[in-house]
């Protein structure tokens, strides 16, 4: 382990924002850690826990120390006729999780596939897409206390998920670091196909199915169909500066959907708690509603300003020319809520982890 001083994060973040952190260390290991939690640069300076930087904005200098989570290591830990256990660590790459799994036919997390990040990150942000939900599969976690220096375990109660929630993205932000997860495959899949999108854009999983492969579908052909939505209708991160999805979908009551739905023609709406696509959601009093939708009704869709626009084929994701600051990202972002809200009267939330 190794504390460097000065250091310069714009390759660990997928916005590329050039700015340095105060002192940056990167963990491989437990030792590392319990290393690091006896030091006193540790102890003395804020900090931040850094995954693969998929999902945070730098908007200025971090005056702390950054820590790197970059332990590997995957592997089955129980298994029987119907179901596996996997033990996967923090620092391994989420895609390639969900490849491994798909593989070997352990279903449950294909829909989830080519979403950029670390493991660690997936308890946190309970990642969710196109029907499945992280936490339909998730079993423990264990987490490292950055105030006793003890590792403790967490169930799926302990980690309160919610609509890309947890309480590591609340009540403990911050105070714990995510080292390894367990979760739970299935070794006779049910895919999954309920995704589709209406409106000016229009997409489904069973049609993209349909143009790729033909019946019985198999993970395997889900996966690839999901890839294939995913490359067509999102950037490249490696390619454009972006963090994804940057606002959240917004929840609102079911008299505010009705409302919205006059307005917008085949406006979807979805359950508040977890991330499904149904054709009817009428015992919700709350839903949540396709705010891309609505932010394409603004004229958001490929919209500029200087160096920060909103992607041409959706509109949640902010992306750069590559020469924008953290500031200019964050100025770019609060016109999009300003005018969100003047229109809707809704308050736009951000899914981004702003530091």
């Amino acid at each position: 382990m190794k504390i460097e001083k000065n250091y310069n994060l714009s390759k660990l973040n997928t916005f590329g924002i050039d700015v340095n952190a105060k002192f940056f260390v990167e963990i491989n290991s437990e030792e590392d850690l319990k290393e690091l939690f006896a030091d006193p640069v540790f102890a003395e300076n804020k900090k931040f826990f850094l995954g693969g930087g998929s999902n945070v904005l730098f908007i200025r200098d971090f005056d702390g120390i950054v820590v790197k989570i970059s332990m590997l290591g995957k592997g089955v830990v129980e298994d029987n006729d119907e179901v596996v256990f996997l033990e996967v660590s923090a620092g391994e790459n989420w895609h390639d999780l969900v490849t491994y799994a798909v593989n070997n036919n352990w279903g449950g997390i294909e829909n989830l596939a080519y979403i950029p990040g670390t493991v660690g990150a997936a308890p946190v942000q309970n990642i969710a897409a196109y029907g499945q939900n992280f936490s339909e599969v998730f079993e423990s976690l264990d987490a490292f206390n950055i105030e006793t220096g003890k590792i403790e375990k967490f169930n799926k109660a302990q980690c309160k998920f919610g609509y890309r929630d947890s309480i590591f993205k609340k009540e403990l932000k911050g105070k714990y670091i995510i080292l390894k997860i367990k979760i739970q495959l299935s070794k006779n899949p049910q895919i999954e196909t309920s995704y589709y999108q209406i409106g000016i854009v229009r997409d489904s999983v069973k049609e993209e199915l349909q143009k790729m492969s033909t019946p019985p579908y198999t993970i395997k052909d889900v996966y690839q169909a999901v890839v294939n939505i995913r490359k067509r209708k999102l950037p490249d991160p490696v390619k454009i500066p972006t963090v994804g999805s940057f606002f959240l979908n917004s929840v609102v009551s079911r008299k505010k959907y009705e409302e919205l739905k006059k307005q917008i023609s085949e406006l979807q709406c979805y359950s508040p708690d977890q991330l499904y696509y149904k054709d009817s959601v009428q015992n919700e009093d709350f839903v949540k509603i396709a705010t891309g939708r609505l932010l394409q009704e603004l004229g958001w869709l490929g919209k500029w300003k200087g160096n920060v626009g909103v992607h041409e084929k959706h509109a949640l994701v902010i992306i750069t020319n590559g020469k924008a600051t953290g500031e200019e990202v964050m100025d770019f972002a609060e016109t999009i809520k300003k005018s969100y809200f003047e229109r809707y009267g809704i308050k736009l939330e951000t899914e981004v982890n702003i530091v």
